[in-house]
């Protein structure tokens, strides 16, 4: 079994994307271990490097579920509402939202800056 990996991601380029979970506006991504094989990723099935502009979301969504998974939302730079589960939270640099199986979340860019955001999403192996 592999046990360690380096992975650069120095070239990898943001796309852009619209509407994420039904919300509202374009937002650019990057996903920061495409390189990686599905397989390799064991618990980590993603880590995106999200800049969501002014008055732009993502919509609140429920994680259907029976599989225990996580989505962390850790806050790079700019300001934000999170809602996790019908509670809404401001959120800026340093702050860590968790939404795990059968959670609802969404996130509302309402500050005058880009809102940066990495995320994680870890599920059980399947």
């Amino acid at each position: 079994m592999k046990k360690t990996d380096f992975i650069e991601n120095k070239s990898q380029a943001y796309e852009t994307r619209q509407n994420c979970h039904g919300g509202t506006g374009p937002f650019q991504l990057k996903d920061i271990i495409k390189t990686v094989a599905s397989s390799d990723r064991q618990y980590i099935k993603f880590i995106h490097d999200d800049i969501i502009p002014p008055g732009s979301t993502f919509g609140y969504h429920q994680h259907n579920s029976d599989v225990p998974m996580e989505e962390w939302y850790y806050c790079i730079s700019g300001h934000g509402i999170m809602e996790l589960d019908g509670n809404q939270y401001e959120m800026s640099a340093g702050d860590i939202s968790v939404c795990r199986a059968t959670g609802s979340h969404g996130l509302i860019n309402n500050g005058p800056e880009d809102l940066r955001i990495i995320v994680i999403y870890a599920s059980e192996i399947k």
